[in-house]
């Protein structure tokens, strides 16, 4: 099976309708094949695997599509790792090129003038993407997505969120992240316009700007938007995805009209696998919402989630080559399907830990911080104990960068908490700085506090 190729599609059909903007220069559906095929030709004749990283620009998106095009896989790394990192991962993926900022605006300028050559249909189960998951509970992995992958994905969530080629969705979401991809393709297949923020502008600013009718934001984002005063009256719909959503925030969202949409997904899965319907009311939103189309999704006894085709990935990459992906992946997500096949997530199996015979969900406890008044975002990991095996030790963030009181807080959990899940140390915290808490890094910090205070 083949898709036409999407850029040349719309370049054909509406040469004159708006691609991509980034408030400051928009560029058409023509503009944006030119470009896209003259990067297509620069990129057939060099290497199969292609690492690129580089904060989100219009050069990137180009790359992007570009890669789609050639039949080249493309590896984005996260600006976020170190050099040393970086490097290691085009070591153990025997990538062929690295490309840095730098060098996107060169590939453009040597490619500018080229003919934009053919596009023809592209087959879906060819390579695409390798995308690395975030890491969040251990060393990343290198997921291989085909185009097929990011079709589907694409198109469920299109159906869902009744994608148009009137609407714009903000590219807010870093392109090393399936949910930034996803919103390339997205817009790609539906002929929506790519809203790109230019470089340094704050989000609220971007969105002022740029005007979206959608945007996919992490519950840090959603908060600072509301904090700020931004006016999101212009959107038709905000995919909330990363993590839990506070339930503080979204009665705020609600109050003040945002039209959020929860929803859960995951990089083995190719982005979005759930979402509540846009306009749904507040208990609707307190779920991540049904299956979207294009997607299957099955809870064992057990209570863990799994993923199945078309969305999902084709293997893991590493120093050996290629490692198939199963019929199923098990997400390690614990949940279940609610009255309304509504999906309620309640945990992962790899965070739970047992502290003097008893196990601890730290999710429990950290939606017990979260109801608290105040309490902004919420980590819990376990530190090592003589007595007890393990306890817990909460990361918090509380509103207006208070100062965590940790007996105070203590105190209020005991009404709701048995003994053994109210954590022995509340520690400030500035909150999560990418779409996820790094839990490693917080359970190091942790590990490093108790040995202080055990000094």
């Amino acid at each position: 099976m083949t898709v036409p190729d999407p850029v040349r599609r719309h370049a054909d059909a509406r040469p004159g309708a708006r691609a991509l903007t980034t408030g400051a220069e928009t560029w058409t559906w023509d503009d944006l094949d030119a470009r896209v095929g003259e990067v297509a030709a620069r990129l057939v004749a060099g290497p199969e695997r292609v690492a690129v990283r580089a904060e989100t620009s219009p050069a990137l998106v180009v790359l992007v599509l570009a890669a789609l095009r050639a039949g080249t896989v493309l590896v984005p790394l996260s600006t976020r790792w170190t050099a040393a990192a970086a490097g290691d991962a085009r070591d153990r993926l025997g990538l062929d090129r690295a490309l840095a900022a730098a060098d996107l605006a060169r590939l453009g300028a040597e490619a500018a003038g080229l003919d934009r050559g053919d596009a023809p249909p592209i087959p879906l189960d060819r390579p695409f993407t390798v995308v690395h998951t975030s890491g969040s509970t251990g060393t990343p992995k290198a997921v291989l997505h085909t185009v097929g992958n990011h079709v589907w994905s694409a198109r469920g969530v299109i159906e869902a969120l009744g994608v148009t080629r009137e609407s714009r969705w903000l590219l807010d979401l870093p392109l090393y992240h399936v949910g930034g991809l996803g919103v390339v393709v997205r817009c790609a297949l539906a002929g929506a316009t790519i809203a790109v923020p230019p470089q340094g502008v704050g989000l609220a600013e971007s969105v002022r700007r740029l005007r979206p009718t959608h945007a996919s934001l992490v519950a840090t984002q959603l908060r600072r938007l509301l904090d700020a005063g931004a006016d999101l009256s212009g959107l038709d719909a905000v995919l909330l995805g990363g993590s839990a959503i506070p339930a503080d925030l979204l009665d705020e969202a609600v109050a003040r009209g945002v039209p959020v949409v929860t929803s859960y997904g995951m990089t083995e899965m190719t982005s979005t696998v759930t979402a509540a319907p846009p306009g749904a009311g507040r208990a609707e939103l307190a779920t991540s919402g049904r299956v979207l189309p294009h997607r299957r999704l099955r809870i064992a006894s057990s209570g863990e989630s799994a993923g199945g085709a078309p969305t999902l990935h084709a293997g893991l990459l590493g120093p050996d080559g290629l490692r198939p992906a199963g019929e199923w992946h098990a997400t390690g997500d614990v949940g279940h399907l609610d009255a309304e096949g509504r999906l309620v997530v309640t945990g992962r199996v790899d965070l739970q830990f047992v502290s003097g015979g008893e196990n601890v969900r730290p999710e429990a406890i950290e939606a017990a911080l979260l109801a608290l008044g105040g309490v902004g975002e919420a980590v819990v990991v376990p530190v090592p104990d003589a007595e007890f095996g393990a306890r817990p030790v909460a990361f918090v963030r509380l509103d207006g960068g208070a100062e965590a009181d940790g007996d105070a807080l203590a105190d209020a959990l005991r009404v709701s908490l048995p003994g053994f899940m109210v954590p022995v140390a509340f520690h400030t915290w500035a909150g999560a700085e990418g779409l996820k808490p790094d839990r490693p890094a917080l359970t190091r910090e942790a590990e490093r506090r108790a040995a202080r205070s055990g000094d």
